[in-house]
C-alpha cells in the first residue's frame, strides 16, 4: 500500500504534460498558419497599391516577389483594378514530429485612380 501512494499523482501529471504538449503544438501551429496568412494579404495589398499608382501588374509583380520570394505571384488587371493573390506554403509539424505543409492565401484588389498618368 505505501508503495503506490503517490501513483495517482504521477499518472495525473504524466497525462496533463502530454495533454500540455498537443495544445502547444496546435497553438503553435495556428499562430503559424495565422501569420503567414496576414503576411500574405499585407504583401498583396502593398504590391496590388504600389503596382495600380506607379506602375503595371509587372511591378507589383516584382514588388511581391521582392517582399516574400518564396510565395507564388500572380497579379492581373482588369480595365479598372489591379489584383494580386499570393500563395505561399507554411511548413509545419504534424501528429509524432512528422512533416507536413498548407498552402495559406492573400488576395487583394485595387482600383486605378482616374487621375493617374497612364505609362
Amino acid at each position: 500500500m505505501r508503495s503506490e501512494r503517490g501513483a495517482a499523482l504521477i499518472g495525473t501529471l504524466a497525462i496533463g504534460f502530454v495533454f500540455v504538449l498537443m495544445i502547444s503544438q496546435v497553438i503553435v501551429t495556428v499562430g503559424r498558419l495565422g501569420a503567414a496568412s496576414a503576411e500574405a494579404s499585407e504583401v498583396a495589398s502593398y504590391a496590388a497599391q504600389q503596382g495600380a499608382r506607379y506602375g503595371d501588374p509587372d511591378d507589383a509583380l516584382r514588388i511581391a516577389h521582392d517582399l516574400m520570394p518564396d510565395a507564388e505571384v500572380t497579379a492581373t488587371t482588369t480595365g479598372a483594378s489591379l489584383s494580386v493573390v499570393i500563395r505561399v506554403e507554411v511548413p509545419l509539424v504534424g501528429p509524432a514530429g512528422s512533416p507536413l505543409r498548407q498552402t495559406v492565401t492573400g488576395r487583394a484588389t485595387t482600383t486605378y485612380s482616374p487621375y493617374r498618368s497612364r505609362p
